[in-house]
C-alpha cells in the first residue's frame, strides 16, 4: 500500500522551530507556576513584623476556629498561626516562612512548622530545624482561657 501525501499550500515548519516553541512554551508554563509559588500570600493579612504589637483573642466557640479544639489542630489569624500540640499545649509563631515568606502548616504527626514550598521546617518554638530558611520565626506569648473559652495571643 503506497502512501500518497497531496501537495499542500499550508506553510510547513521546521522539526527545529517546533522544538524551539514548545520548549518556550513549557518554560512559560513551569515559570509562571513557580512566580505563584514564591508570591506572598494571597488572602489574609501580612504576617507581623518582630517589631509590631500582636494582641488579639480567639474565642474557641467560633466555627473559625474550631480546629484548636483538638490536638493537632491549627488556625491562622492575624498573620500569626496557633497550633494545639499533641500534647494539648497551645503555641503561636509567625504564620509565614522567614525564607520567602510562603504561608506554613501545622504537621502534628512531627510537632513541627513546615512550609510547602522549599520544605523548611520549624520547632513549635520558631527555630529552624531544617532550612534552606535560617531565620526563626517570631514566637508569641499563648494564655488559654478553656473556661472562658478564649486564646489570647500577643508579644
Amino acid at each position: 500500500m503506497d502512501t500518497t501525501f497531496l501537495p499542500s499550500d499550508q506553510p510547513t515548519m521546521h522539526r527545529q522551530e517546533f522544538f524551539r516553541l514548545v520548549g518556550i512554551s513549557i518554560g512559560a508554563i513551569v515559570l509562571k507556576r513557580c512566580m505563584i509559588g514564591c508570591s506572598d500570600q494571597v488572602n489574609g493579612t501580612p504576617p507581623p513584623t518582630p517589631s509590631q504589637k500582636v494582641d488579639f483573642t480567639l474565642k474557641l466557640d467560633d466555627r473559625a476556629n474550631d480546629n484548636l479544639k483538638i490536638k493537632g489542630g491549627y488556625v491562622i489569624s492575624n498573620g500569626v498561626i496557633v497550633a494545639q500540640t499533641k500534647d494539648g499545649q497551645y503555641v503561636a509563631v509567625s504564620a509565614n516562612c522567614t525564607h520567602q515568606n510562603t504561608q506554613l502548616v501545622y504537621k502534628s504527626v512531627e510537632n513541627q512548622f513546615y512550609c510547602p514550598l522549599h520544605l523548611s521546617r520549624f520547632a513549635t518554638n520558631g527555630d529552624v530545624i531544617a532550612g534552606p530558611a535560617v531565620v526563626p520565626l517570631t514566637q508569641y506569648i499563648v494564655e488559654p482561657n478553656l473556661t472562658a473559652g478564649t486564646i489570647r495571643i500577643h508579644n
